[in-house]
């Protein structure tokens, strides 16, 4: 699913096409809702009942609605409803809501009724929220020592959530008035209490709602008062058990406190998305004019260079000038066979298993390498030829700024930031401050500025890195490095590396940007190089660097 910093990129910038794709994502995830919704009506009350032992806040509270649909309620039911309002679970609070503020009823339990209705004043419930304001009067203290159990479990949740990737340095916590637009009751009352980490790379996470907080009562400056200790006593714990460095929180803009070694003070919003420039004019046409193994010439053998000319007789075997990208196609003499008759041989999607639909042979796919006897094209080679019965995917190419405008480059339209959830998955260390990915984040390119580095030192640099890729991917197989001069000094090399389930390919190239380290990097799926490694070679030949 889209993050919010995704969104407001795509508002901000006026990105249709993601627009469209968002909806769509949207739309599956209300009907994955449903559908799990529906197994849960449809369940009994003792497979429910096995499900909330196990710990599933949503089985207990279906349970619970059985066992009252059924009038066989009793005191030891409640336990699992109090465990999942505890984890603010919303349908607990429904239930919670009716089922401990019934008068004379069996459960009756005002402080439950209370914390119920603040679980759903948090989702935007304006009835529970009308409720509490009544409740105020005769029930300040309990409301109050609520708003504070709920902000520590929601911050609690976020901190182990956030946390999960390594390397963080501080902390920022803001508290800001809600936005005129916004779905939540009582906005004139009303506050967000977002939360962001500063990463020792540099990069900072976006912001993240974790709390809503309300004015109670006529004192104003009191309940923020109450608000900024309860956050000092809560990021203090949470910072000291992680050895968190640093960190400030900031009410209306204003720093409430600080904790820890000395910051720069607030770091102004940082402008981390894809900011479109205009379309480009990137023309790629496929030929099959001779087989692309590796950099070898496909009219004598010889070798290569980065830009697809041949050393020895001259003659080009891929234009990639400004405009043009030219991909080999596989020839059908070139296509897979069978080993065992000869016949024609497909990949599945996934690139897993090829099979023979003529004598039902099945070979087996592992990494980049095609295993149990299947011949024909070269896969194992760094560049790859266009297979035959491949299509050009539709992909529409834009130039844009990124990492804050430091970099202006050739990518697909629909690149976007990638998000928390998908950055910690995909690089779980040492991420990069700066990513970007396509919807379905099988496309990606990531930039990282580091120490010194002058441009005369760039091809030294790469050497050293190289030497260090290679020793960390000691079973990659590496193609051959290039240096570029022109339009400036950039150390290029490639890469296949074994994925999860199958290969990944890989281009960094290292530059110097005005004085300091560049680093950057493009991958895809190993089975789809043929169209995207002359795609990357071209964006970081026409790549701009700019000034910031």
């Amino acid at each position: 699913m889209f993050s919010n910093k995704q969104v407001e990129d795509i508002v901000k910038n006026n990105r249709l096409d993601l627009a469209e794709e968002f909806f769509e994502q949207l739309g599956e995830a209300i009907d994955e809702e449903e559908a799990i919704r529906a197994e849960y009506e449809k369940a009994s009350t003792d497979r429910l009942k096995q499900l909330a032992d196990n710990g599933d806040d949503y089985a207990a509270v279906y349970y619970v609605r059985k066992r009252i649909e059924e009038d066989v309620l009793v005191a030891s039911d409640m336990k699992y409803l109090e465990r999942s309002l505890l984890n603010l679970n919303e349908d607990a609070a429904m239930v919670g809501s009716w089922l401990y503020a019934m008068k004379n009823g069996r459960y009756t339990d005002k402080e439950k009724e209370i914390f119920s209705l603040a679980v759903l004043e948090q989702e935007a419930f304006k009835d529970a929220h009308k409720r509490l304001v009544k409740e105020y009067k005769k029930n300040g203290d309990v409301i109050a020592e609520t708003d504070s159990a709920i902000l520590t479990v929601s911050i609690d949740r976020w901190a182990a959530e956030a946390l999960r990737d390594k390397g963080f340095y501080a902390f920022t916590a803001d508290v800001v008035p809600l936005e005129k637009d916004c779905s939540y009751p009582d906005i004139k009352s009303g506050y967000r209490v977002n939360m962001r980490l500063l990463h020792e790379n540099g990069r900072e996470t976006e912001d993240e709602t974790v709390y809503i907080a309300y004015e109670r009562g006529k004192g104003k400056d009191a309940r923020k008062r109450e608000l900024g200790d309860d956050l000092t006593e809560i990021l203090s714990r949470i910072a000291e058990k992680v050895n968190l460095r640093a960190g400030d929180a900031y009410i209306d803009g204003k720093r409430y406190f600080h904790y820890g070694a000395k910051t720069e003070g607030k770091k102004k919003t940082s402008e981390d998305g894809v900011k479109i420039l205009s379309a480009a004019d990137v023309n790629i046409k496929v030929s099959d004019e001779g087989r692309l193994k590796g950099n070898v010439c496909p009219y004598c053998g010889g070798s290569l260079d980065f830009g697809g000319t041949c050393t020895a007789c001259g003659k080009s075997a891929e234009q990639n000038d400004s405009g043009n990208i030219t991909i080999r196609q596989g020839k059908n003499v070139e296509a897979l066979v069978c080993t065992q008759c000869g016949s024609p041989v497909k990949l599945d999607e996934n690139g897993k298993t090829a099979y023979c639909s003529a004598c039902g042979t099945t070979f087996a796919v592992s990494g980049s390498d095609l295993k149990s006897g299947v011949t024909g094209l070269d896969y194992e080679s760094i560049k790859a030829d266009m297979p035959e019965g491949a299509e050009l995917p539709k992909v529409q190419f834009v130039r844009a700024k990124i990492a804050e405008g430091a970099i202006t480059a050739v990518m697909p339209k629909n690149f976007m930031v990638m998000s928390e959830d998908i950055r910690r998955i995909k690089y779980p260390a040492n991420a990069p401050k700066y990513i970007y990915t396509t919807p379905d984040a099988t496309v990606n390119f990531n930039v990282n500025f580091l120490g010194p580095l002058e441009e005369k030192d760039v091809f030294a640099f790469g050497q050293q890195m190289l030497a260090a890729l290679k020793n960390v991917h000691s079973t990659a197989k590496f193609g051959e490095a290039v240096k570029l001069t022109e339009p400036r000094n950039v150390f290029f090399v490639d890469f296949i590396t074994a994925g999860l389930d199958q290969g990944i390919y890989n281009a960094m190239f290292f530059f110097s940007h005005f004085g300091k380290q560049g680093i950057g990097s493009w991958n895809c799926l190993s089975k789809d190089r043929w169209f995207w490694a002359p795609v990357f070679e071209h964006a970081v030949k026409t790549m701009q660097f700019n000034k910031i």
